[in-house]
């Protein structure tokens, strides 16, 4: 038996291996016998071994199977309907459905946690860099409350790896289980007196442009914590509540794509402020925060901001019993403090050991932190859209933004970030792409309509820009989503529109492979596109567009 769940393991990880950047595990040398063991190194995240052992949601982590260790949190992939994990979450959502809507510990009143109607939130934080310890300690307040209302205390939330398994977990598609009860983790009309349908089709999967291995790599190797996990609110000075309510901060690849348009795309609550009341929700942001605990055990910190790591999220949550949980953000880096794992390998890796990765986490903390530089290897060059005019799937929006032609020639000659196959560890790959030029576009406080159907993509001089025009056209910059828009607590973050980092530097480098632009001018595209083919499409504009050239 365990053999051959190690030969599933194996397979599992080759195919992975093998879908990344479409590279064989022959074409970098790599036998299968060995793969298992290689996998629990920190081995080359880049091109075709992007972390696989630590990312292949397949793989048990077999430290959590030891004795002493908290509960693990496993992939739903393989569990069936009748799996202990399966029917222990089933059962504790039907109990707490079962709650009156007025007990705080129920599942209306938790969700009012979240958001108090669909478009009013109310403690959540999104577009600001709280958001990802607030989510961990949300799903933490459910796990620690299943434990108590089931008598399981090695019970541990599932999660959705919608990059390995993007096609929505057959256990939440079906309104009974197999042998005729109720299933509570479907979704339909009837929920809540209200038309709240989950909408993706039951069989599509979640596009790989959102959830793929490409996107997947990104994430993991955004340098620092703010490219990772959003950055702070615009202008934070203080350790004020309502900060923690403010939307103003850039979102990176994490928030902005897989978790913005699996919102989305699953339709009915999930794309709002009550997006909880769907049971899916926590396999979502499970895998979210799998992929902090990731980046994390890839020697990746933290950020060592007061500002950050000193935030109490004040009587936010609730303990079993119904009494207050505040922790403060510090409190919530570790799962394992916590009581939960995902079974990950620790790593021995020194930061200190590499300058120009330092060099650019500090110039990025620059930026972040003011918008301006304060480095003469920073310079930043902003622009606005002309006129009133909103972008339209039939009129994309140009936004030229005049920067200096040296500094896109330096972008452009910046020699391209290796396949990290000849590294011998994660750290090694990071210090290489850190080195040199990189160029940033930082879109500001984006005004839309429809988001909850509008995928909105942007793209670097393109001369014919339309909605056929593919994610694989050398322009692509990169997509993002919008999630929060709406109302956001009263505490003064509704009022703001969202704002998205991308990292211009590829787009760049393809599109002025053959010279840059004489003029030093470039075009900033975007162009909004329906998340399914049916869906009404929105309009974009944003506020500002600023471009940043960091070298290192």
């Amino acid at each position: 038996m365990l053999q051959a769940k190690g030969a599933q393991r194996e397979n599992s990880l080759i195919s992975l291996l093998t879908e990344v950047d479409g590279l064989a595990c022959s074409s970098i040398g790599i036998d299968r016998s060995s793969v298992v063991v290689i996998s629990r190194r920190n081995v080359m995240l880049q091109g075709a071994v992007i972390g696989a052992g630590v990312i292949a949601s397949s793989i048990p982590g077999m430290k959590a199977l030891a004795a002493g260790q908290p509960p693990e949190r496993r992939t739903l992939e393989g569990l069936a309907w009748n799996d202990p994990i399966v029917a222990t979450y089933r059962d504790a959502v039907g109990l707490l459905k079962q709650k009156s809507a007025a007990d705080k510990t129920g599942w209306a009143g938790l969700a009012a946690i979240h958001g108090l109607n669909p478009g009013a939130y109310k403690f959540c934080p999104h577009g600001n860099w709280y958001f990802l310890p607030w989510h961990r300690a949300y799903i933490l307040t459910y796990e620690r409350i299943i434990r108590q209302l089931t008598n399981n205390d090695d019970f541990a939330l599932p999660y959705w790896d919608w990059t390995t398994n993007p096609t929505m977990p057959e256990v939440f598609l079906d309104p009974k289980t197999k042998d005729g009860k109720p299933n509570w983790l479907y979704v339909d009309d009837n929920d809540f007196q209200q038309d709240w349908k989950r909408t993706w089709p039951a069989t599509d999967p979640m596009p790989s442009r959102f959830v793929g291995p490409a996107v997947l790599q990104d994430i993991l190797q955004a340098p620092d914590y703010e490219s990772f996990g959003t950055s702070r609110p615009r202008g934070q000075d203080s350790l004020d509540a309502s900060w923690v309510l403010k939307r103003t901060g850039l979102q990176g690849t994490l928030e902005r794509l897989p978790h913005n348009m699996v919102h989305n795309s699953i339709g009915g609550w999930m794309p709002s402020a009550m997006s909880p009341r769907d049971p899916i929700f926590f396999m979502h942001h499970c895998n979210l925060d799998r992929l902090w605990a990731v980046w994390n055990s890839l020697g990746n910190s933290n950020s060592d901001d007061h500002f950050w790591k000193d935030m109490t999220f004040t009587d936010n949550f609730v303990n079993p019993d119904g009494s207050s949980y505040s922790p403060k953000v510090s409190e919530l880096a570790s799962p394992e403090t916590l009581g939960y794992t995902y079974g990950l390998p620790s790593t021995s890796i020194v930061a200190t050991s590499f300058p120009n990765l330092i060099a650019l986490q500090g110039k990025l903390v620059t930026l972040h932190a003011s918008g301006v530089p304060k480095s003469p290897d920073v310079k930043t060059f902003t622009a606005s859209p002309s006129g009133l005019d909103f972008g339209t799937i039939s009129n994309p929006l140009t936004v030229p933004v005049s920067v200096d032609a040296g500094l896109i020639a330096a972008v452009s000659r910046r020699r391209p970030v290796s396949s990290g196959t000849e590294f011998l560890n994660f750290a090694a790959a990071r210090e290489q792409r850190a080195t040199g030029a990189r160029v940033f576009a930082f879109v500001r406080d984006v005004a839309t309509t429809q988001p909850q159907n509008t995928e909105f993509r942007v793209f670097l001089d393109h001369p014919g820009l339309n909605a056929q025009t593919p994610v694989s056209d050398p322009g692509y910059v990169g997509s993002f989503g919008i999630f929060v828009h709406g109302e956001h607590g009263g505490h003064g973050g509704g009022d703001a529109n969202p704002s998205f980092a991308l990292d211009l530097t590829g787009a760049m480098q393809r599109v002025y492979a053959g010279g840059q632009p004489p003029s030093g001018k470039i075009d900033l595209q975007f162009i909004p596109v329906p998340i399914a083919p049916n869906d009404p499409v929105g309009t974009l504009r944003p506020g500002a567009v600023e471009i940043a050239f960091v070298n290192a």
